[in-house]
């Protein structure tokens, strides 16, 4: 449960943050996301997450210089992450993740959860038509299914050489997000949780959504790197639904490996 000084401390961040934007002349809007919008979900380690649209041509400057965000110099740590956004670390911990966008670069984001308490223009319309098109990319069974056994084979095939770290990423990462994949696709999410689902990143919520399966793939990501990509295999075809054609496949698979 977030206690009162938390979510007081979280609110009053996110009010200075949305004052100094208000108030310099170059920022024309302020967009919230994350639970930095959805404050149901601030707890102890959440961090504010947002956009900043800025009159064009000057986001590069409040990129460089962060004299605009509240207790700027408290900031220890800024490392530029994309084009766009830097992760920021204050002296207590707390973390920001933002993008600064030029006016016209706005249509680069994408949008799930979203406040906007600051708007020059018309950012709150514009960010309403950038979440009707933000989509966490559809579920094609067969591809994702045909993806995650190559990917099964390719790993363990790294792992049995010796490549052991670069085989737990693939199986980790992106065998567990097909994974993740199949388990949204095919299981109801826990009563009451169907709206927490995050569109634009299948790991996330999972244990709220999904709390036995959650646990079983935490388990599983544990093991052994060849261990876990055939629990992987053994956990999904539990699933079911899938067609003879498709378990034929997978028997090819644990042939190839000596899993028969």
């Amino acid at each position: 449960m977030t206690s009162a000084h938390t979510m007081d401390a979280f609110l009053d961040y996110s009010q200075r943050l949305a004052a100094s934007a208000e108030a310099h002349p170059d920022v024309v809007g302020l967009v919230l996301v994350g639970s930095a919008a959805d404050t149901d979900r601030v707890d102890e380690w959440s961090d504010h997450d947002f956009f900043l649209i800025v009159k064009d041509g000057m986001s590069e400057g409040f990129r460089q210089d962060l004299s605009w965000l509240p207790d700027s110099h408290d900031v220890v740590i800024r490392p530029r992450e994309t084009d766009h956004g830097l992760k920021v670390v204050y002296s207590d911990g707390h973390v920001l993740e933002f993008a600064v966008f030029d006016d016209k670069e706005l249509e680069l984001a994408s949008v799930n959860y979203w406040a906007v308490p600051v708007d020059k223009t018309n950012i709150t319309s514009r960010v309403e038509a950038l979440e009707k098109k933000t989509v966490g990319g559809k579920f094609e069974e067969e591809k994702e299914w045909e993806l995650f056994l190559a990917h099964i084979l390719i790993a363990v095939g790294r792992a049995r050489r010796g490549e052991i770290l670069i085989a737990g990423q693939a199986i980790r990462s992106y065998m567990m997000r097909h994974v993740l994949g199949f388990v949204r696709d095919r299981l109801a999410p826990a009563p009451g949780t169907e709206g927490i689902e995050d569109n634009l990143d299948r790991f996330r919520r999972v244990e709220q959504q999904y709390p036995a399966e959650g646990a079983r793939l935490d388990q599983i990501m544990q093991l052994p790197v060849e261990d876990s990509a055939r629990a992987q295999l053994d956990f999904v075809l539990g699933l079911g639904g899938f067609s003879a054609k498709q378990l034929e496949q997978a028997e090819v698979v644990r042939a190839r490996l000596g899993w028969i």
